[in-house]
């Protein structure tokens, strides 16, 4: 009977993860395992701004409960908690996280005319414009604007797309059961570009009949986040839907104006020195059926 109210426990704490990532916003998961007497609940709440709040609470054989607190932000750095153990990691990483920007600060930068590895994830569009759009929407066009630039050199796509599937680049953890998770994965560059298109009515002065109409337009906005800190740089760009092109190269023209002359003077010369991960990294990862079938295995 016991062993039967254990795996109904791990099965609904299971459940419950799987719920959490089904709705917008805040969520809250509950886990619960029992070993060698001692049980042990685990409760992860998430804010809609990516402050995480983690209670654990611990009931020991002779029926002592302890219980600790960590908050952290949405990026993983504790904010706050009474767990010893947590702070102490918490002031480790903040110090390593002080090396390491001071060791950035100091290191010399790339030249002007080296080049800067750039990882451009897909377009997301609205709705509108999807169907206004052939199947391949507009991704293809702005891609194509970087194809022959010397200095900024993207990433292979497909490699970007597998990775965009799985990982948040800003974490670098995995988009599905974080708690099978066991290593963060990044991709080897120096900028990531996130894009965003939509049709929007604008209203303006028709030459023609000199009256006020309103016409259809492509309108841009990119977020250009540097693996080395720093504010993500946004950039806009409209126009008349019918010069869909001319706008998508203007648009690009910007988006590597802002990569080359902002964020390539902070650029380290020996950049994989800094980056968070490099191509090839190998990331432990259970197999989240796996680990759901292993719950049945007889022992």
């Amino acid at each position: 009977m016991k062993k039967f109210r254990a795996v109904t426990v791990v099965i609904t704490a299971v459940l419950l993860t799987f719920a959490s990532f089904a709705l917008a916003g805040s969520s809250t998961t509950t886990t619960t395992t029992v070993k060698d007497g001692t049980k042990i609940t685990t409760k992860v709440k998430t804010d809609n701004h990516g402050i995480t709040t983690t209670t654990v609470t611990t009931k020991a054989k002779d029926g002592t409960v302890t219980t600790t607190t960590t908050v952290a932000d949405k990026d993983g750095t504790i904010i706050s908690s009474d767990d010893p153990e947590a702070r102490a990691n918490a002031a480790l990483a903040q110090k390593e996280r002080q090396e390491k920007q001071a060791a950035l600060a100091s290191a010399p930068k790339r030249g002007r005319h080296d080049p800067i590895q750039v990882a451009l994830f897909q377009t997301v569009m609205s709705e509108d414009l999807r169907k206004a759009t052939v199947k391949d929407g507009v991704f293809p066009y702005l891609t194509k604007e970087f194809a022959n630039d010397r200095v900024i050199q993207t990433l292979d796509q497909a490699h970007v797309d597998r990775y965009a599937k799985d990982y948040d680049f800003r974490t670098g953890k995995y988009k599905g059961l974080s708690s099978f998770d066991h290593a963060p994965a990044f991709l080897p560059v120096d900028v990531y570009v996130e894009s965003f298109a939509k049709l929007e009515q604008k209203v303006g002065l028709n030459r023609t009949t000199n009256k006020l109409a309103s016409a259809p337009f492509l309108v841009y906005t990119a977020t250009i986040t540097s693996e080395y800190g720093g504010r993500p740089l946004q950039v806009t760009e409209e126009g008349f839907i019918l010069a869909n092109v001319e706008v998508t190269r203007k648009f690009a023209e910007k988006i590597k104006a802002a990569i080359r002359d902002e964020i390539g003077p902070d650029i380290p010369m020996d950049a994989a020195m800094f980056r968070r991960g490099a191509e090839g990294v190998t990331v432990e990862r259970i197999n989240a059926s796996e680990a759901l079938r292993s719950l049945f295995k007889k022992k």
